[in-house]
């Protein structure tokens, strides 16, 4: 056994880790902007000090595109570093759902130790990765305080991933997840008619998606919480240009994502890759969380543009000095704990 691979090791470095960044980003403000150095102002935007520092500390060169692998593990063990601790309070159990091909993917269901066997208002959460990355893991935490603040039931869907199963296998994924959760509410202990879909980035694409094609059910969602949505596969609008690099999620990368995720170049405009071509009339109401310093802002905003003109009440929030990841900085950054309230405070209205 390597020494660096032992696990109570890994588990001491990651403390050591959340330890000085928690640290540094409460350093006081003075000795930030001093670090920090000038401002960061884009389209009228400026950026959050204590991410600038952490940037210019611990950033990766621009443009660098790692491996499937390094992704996913990155973004396992990087998640939890500004996010809120573990929540003693919230349950997590799991269940298995049997999807196409013979496979089963995993459902983790997150509920409050006093919340019985009552049925619950409930978030089916699907997470952000760009559809390569992201897991159950990444967004472990994030899930558990949705649940407690939410006053409600989280169940998380590990949808198949690409590059090992592209477009649209992890869409189908994320609408039989929904599907069996409305079929088996009582199993889960939700009421059905108290459904609410959302995510971040692709997980936001996945809950637009999801809230289109059940529209019609008999149990549609009756919110749709999108966290810096990924809504446009087929276009960079001005947002890729203006954060091109240096603010978390690169354009780059991006790019990336999309060719994998993407195998037939017409498939960019299919509603259930890209749900800014989809019908959106008659969709559950909408609450849109987008990020200043994202290459997704535009499409964000140009989603809810086309929501609120198809008569769906549509709630827009952008945090204009956070970068793409902020659902995940919610434990220490400051504006993220803003955009985090809002998202819960929307939850709790179901």
């Amino acid at each position: 056994m390597k020494i660096k691979n032992h696990p109570k090791l890994k588990k001491l470095a990651f403390k050591a880790q959340k330890i000085i960044i928690k640290r540094i980003v409460n350093l006081p403000k003075p000795i930030l902007q001093k670090i920090a150095g000038k401002p960061i102002t884009i389209d009228g935007q400026t950026f959050d000090l204590s991410l600038q520092v952490l940037l210019k500390l611990f950033g990766p060169p621009p443009n660098q595109v790692a491996s499937v692998a390094a992704t996913r593990a990155m973004m396992n063990t990087q998640s939890a570093l500004l996010a809120q601790p573990d929540n003693k309070d919230i349950i997590t159990d799991e269940f298995t759902l049997d999807v196409s091909g013979g496979d089963n993917i995993r459902l983790r269901r997150y509920r409050h130790r006093n919340a019985g066997k009552n049925n619950q208002p409930a978030l089916v959460f699907y997470h952000g990765g760009g559809y390569v990355g992201g897991s159950l893991e990444s967004h472990d935490l994030v899930c558990q305080q949705l649940a407690s603040d939410g006053n409600c039931t989280v169940i998380a869907v590990d949808y198949r991933r690409t590059p090992e199963h592209s477009f649209p296998t992890p869409v189908n994924d994320g609408l039989a997840a929904f599907h069996y959760i409305v079929n088996n509410a009582d199993k889960f202990g939700v009421d059905a008619n108290r459904l609410a879909v959302g995510g971040d980035s692709a997980g936001g694409n996945l809950a637009a998606v999801v809230a289109q094609q059940t529209k019609g059910d008999t149990h549609p969602p009756k919110l749709q919480l999108l966290w810096v949505p990924w809504v446009d596969m087929s276009r960079e609008r001005e947002s890729y240009e203006l954060f091109a690099t240096g603010f978390f999620l690169e354009r780059s990368k991006m790019r990336w994502f999309t060719e994998y995720y993407i195998d037939d170049e017409a498939d960019k405009t299919n509603p259930m890759a890209s749900p800014i071509f989809g019908e959106v009339k008659g969709v559950a109401p909408a609450v849109i969380l987008v990020a200043g310093f994202d290459p997704l802002r535009d499409e964000g905003i140009a989603y809810a543009d086309k929501l609120k003109e198809a008569g769906v009440e549509t709630e827009l929030k952008v945090y204009e000095t956070l970068p793409h990841l902020f659902p995940l900085f919610a434990g220490e950054i400051e504006d993220a704990k803003v955009a985090f309230d809002d998202a819960t405070r929307a939850l709790r209205g179901l």
